[in-house]
């Protein structure tokens, strides 16, 4: 499948900015799932100082913010050709061990609620598959999909008590439960396209397990799916804290309004 993505961040300011940086992460990378045939990020308001490669193997470009600017946008424009693995990535460039995906972050850290639902429901080693499978589902349909009610702050155990959260909250939530059965997990971003076309369109979030002789299999817990080739993978970490599409600081006195925008659309071969 080819997909064409347009995304749109914009940020408009009304006040006095000085100077600043973001950072961000918005470049797919080539692996068994995706080959990008084209990918350009525009932008106003600022200058692109640098990119290179984070910790975890993801595309990462420096931006200077320009003093003054009203506006900073990130326009993206790119096409993807996707092959469906059944969720499977054998390869993805990272310079991180196995273990290091088995710990706990502020926002993966399990409570009391979370551990009292994994003491009932036991992964079986002997059908692991399955059972992540199993597992997925369950949260899947413990913890409602509504969107604003949580926010990118909310962490797995607030989100689980609550028992509503999105793609994010879901993701959390099952890598809590996988870490503690010390199960090597990440966090995943990217794009879908969905089969509803009245679906909203927005970044999406996913898992990942390993699993020995397998490799890195996926697992979409709000959809109850193992990614195909509607899937578009832009960046890997422990949570969503490692991989934000834009994270910086700006120094002034100034107020910020967000406003995104997003296409998929699937191309002719």
């Amino acid at each position: 499948m080819i997909l064409k993505i347009k995304q749109k961040i914009n940020y408009d300011i009304n006040g006095i900015v000085n100077f600043g940086y973001n950072k961000l992460i918005l470049t797919p990378q080539n692996d068994d799932n995706q080959t990008i045939r084209s990918w350009d990020i525009s932008i106003e308001g600022g200058v692109k100082e640098l990119s290179s490669s984070d910790h975890f193997g993801n595309l990462v470009d420096l931006v200077s913010i320009e003093s003054n600017s009203t506006k900073i946008k990130y326009d993206v424009v790119g096409e993807i050709e996707t092959k469906n693995t059944s969720g499977i990535t054998k390869t993805f460039k990272q310079d991180l061990p196995l273990w290091c995906y088995t710990s706990d972050t502020k926002l993966t850290k399990p409570g009391n609620n979370i551990i009292s639902f994994y003491k009932k429901n036991p992964i079986d080693y002997n059908d692991l598959i399955r059972s992540l499978h199993v597992l997925s589902n369950k949260i899947k349909s413990s913890i409602k999909y509504k969107s604003g009610k949580t926010d990118y702050k909310t962490n797995a155990e607030e989100a689980f008590r609550n028992k509503v959260g999105v793609c994010q909250d879901h993701t959390h939530i099952f890598l809590s439960i996988l870490r503690l059965n010390n199960l090597p997990c990440r966090y995943v971003s990217g794009f879908f396209l969905p089969k509803n076309k009245n679906q909203n369109l927005a970044m999406h979030a996913w898992a990942e397990v390993f699993v020995e002789d397998l490799g890195w299999i996926g697992f979409d817990i709000s959809n109850g799916v193992s990614p195909d080739d509607s899937y578009v993978v832009i960046a890997k970490g422990f949570d969503y804290n490692n991989i934000a599409p834009v994270r910086g600081v700006i120094n002034g006195v100034f107020v910020e309004n967000q406003n995104l925008e997003l296409s998929i659309e699937k191309l002719d071969q």
